[in-house]
């Protein structure tokens, strides 16, 4: 079911990536919220629904613009280690390692999806991307993290307590 659920919400956020977000523009980039709710799904949820839910934003967004099919998915991908590094880290509250992945996770997105730009043939302004692109987009992203966090977590089951390796206890899933 919450597969299911991901789906429809991944394939609203796609479409409203291409058709409404284009009009919404904060220090010259459009917010990404699909990549925001693939950041907050893999804070929010375990690593084996996130490692489903997380290319499936990827490929959703991929079937939307004109981008070669997979550039997404292989740039969202760096979320969920980005998620799991994260959850190493014991805290009360999950909003601001989502803010942290969603930040580095736009980062990576826009370094991947470069990378692979440039692999098909395409002239790459590394600089340019990276001061005009990256670090905007990151930014814009972590503010508006807060609007798909909020959601995401009503539906959230309660953290349960485990131990991490052989000494240290956590409430990461």
């Amino acid at each position: 079911m919450i597969y299911a659920i991901a789906a429809i919400v991944a394939a609203f956020l796609a479409i409203a990536h291409v058709s409404v977000m284009p009009y919404v523009e904060i220090l010259g980039v459009t917010p990404d919220l699909l990549l925001v709710f693939a950041a907050c799904f893999a804070v929010l949820r375990r690593e084996e629904e996130s490692l489903i839910v997380v290319p499936l934003a990827g490929l959703m967004r991929d079937l939307t613009t004109a981008d070669p099919i997979g550039t997404s998915i292989l740039g969202f991908a760096p979320i969920v280690l980005l998620a799991a590094g994260v959850r190493m880290r014991a805290m009360d509250s999950r909003f601001v390692p989502a803010v942290v992945v969603s930040f580095a996770g736009s980062i990576t997105y826009v370094a991947v999806t470069m990378v692979v730009l440039a692999a098909a043939g395409q002239n790459i302004q590394w600089a340019h991307l990276l001061t005009r692109l990256a670090l905007p987009l990151a930014l814009v992203n972590a503010l508006f993290t807060p609007a798909v966090y909020l959601p995401m977590s009503w539906f959230q089951s309660p953290i349960e307590p485990r131990i991490l390796g052989s000494r240290r206890i956590t409430t990461a899933p």
